[in-house]
């Protein structure tokens, strides 16, 4: 197994090798171990209740207890070899053949992509045994010094026929860059988008600037202000960044803006940011990279059933004290900030009318006293 990407290794051996499946190995004819022989209906009983299990193994709380998160929506290793049906997958033929089918279309109700491993045709077939029902997407990326732009390109556009089907999806990429091109591409309505990830390691830019300095051409450049093209009303656990945040969110606009049922919030970045944030130098240009707190109050305002707040990371523009009507939170019970200014803590117990049941602060930046 490849201890550097094992997720990918299995994944790669869905892939038929037509030759050797005309030519097999003769030891492997000769090597039966007792469970091969079990006849194919115990062999699917025995499925069954390897799904059911992952299932429950992987079932977390992501927010206050009667929170909890679907199964595509928890925080699983994707690199995990012991991720169903990946693994029942990889033992044999015979158990791929079974298996990686149309036969069992609850099995693939969880699909996982490996940027760069995992080829458009076989994402296809992936999502096509899952046949008709609700889906949950996992697109990984592994370590590389470069971008990856065109291949997280074509990942999204091949999961975007089945934009209607999907429930979950998680994006934990490397690069800002090539967050922001899964974003731009990601469109229509996903009607049944309950849970909502975007995740990444490494803050290069937002994908509009190559190395060079020259303008990438992608359609949704410039609609910062005017929705995303991917448009949902079922989210109930979104997380984002405020890059991702600001136009998906932004107040009548298209995207997320009616929260109705938002359950759960989190604004991450990937690492601790001083006062000196509020602009980041990218390759050919400068971004704002702040959210107005007055924004953040106008969608928190949209999200009458919002339970759980998480920031981390994350600094604030307009936190000087000018009136501001509370914005009253009812359903809010659990807040955790986590390396905030004090300033933003402040405003938001001024601004926001709330009664927690736990309310966390672990770090708290205090500029001022710098």
């Amino acid at each position: 197994m490849n201890s550097c990407h094992p997720a990918a290794v299995i994944l790669s051996r869905l892939l038929v090798d037509e030759a050797e499946h005309r030519n097999p190995r003769k030891e492997s004819i000769n090597t039966a171990s007792s469970i091969s022989m079990l006849p194919t209906e115990l062999l699917i009983e025995v499925f069954t209740n390897a799904f059911w299990e992952s299932c429950s193994e992987s079932i977390e709380e992501c927010g206050p207890p009667g929170l909890v998160a679907p199964t595509y929506a928890t925080a699983f290793d994707p690199h995990s070899p012991s991720l169903f049906p990946y693994n029942v997958a990889s033992v044999c033929r015979r158990w791929k053949d079974i298996i990686c089918s149309a036969s069992f279309p609850t099995f693939w109700t969880r699909a996982v992509v490996v940027v760069g491993i995992v080829s458009p045709e076989l994402i296809q077939k992936m999502l096509s045994w899952s046949g008709t029902l609700t889906i949950g997407v996992a697109v990984i990326q592994d370590k590389s010094p470069f971008p990856m732009q065109a291949e997280v390109e074509d990942v999204t556009r091949s999961i975007l026929p089945h934009i209607k089907r999907l429930g979950g999806l998680r994006c934990s990429l490397i690069c800002s860059s090539d967050l922001a091109v899964a974003r731009k591409t990601l469109r229509g309505k996903a009607r049944r988008l309950t849970y909502f990830h975007l995740g990444y390691e490494e803050d290069d830019g937002d994908g509009e600037y190559n190395q060079e300095g020259m303008l990438l051409d992608f359609d949704a450049i410039g609609e910062a202000g005017n929705g995303w093209k991917l448009i949902t009303h079922a989210v109930q656990c979104l997380n984002l960044d405020n890059y991702s945040f600001r136009p998906a969110c932004y107040p009548k606009s298209d995207g997320f803006h009616d929260l109705l049922r938002l359950r759960s919030l989190s604004l991450s970045w990937p690492r601790p940011r001083d006062e000196r944030s509020s602009v980041v130098r990218v390759t050919g240009d400068n971004r704002t990279g702040r959210i107005h707190f007055r924004e953040l109050v106008a969608v928190l305002q949209e999200a009458s059933m919002l339970s759980w707040l998480t920031v981390q990371n994350e600094q604030f523009d307009g936190l000087d004290k000018v009136s501001m009507v509370p914005c009253s939170l009812p359903s809010l019970r659990f807040i955790n900030f986590d390396y905030v200014s004090w300033a933003f803590v402040e405003r938001f117990r001024s601004a926001i009318d709330v009664d927690p049941h736990s309310f966390v602060v672990t770090h708290v930046l205090d500029f001022a006293a710098q």
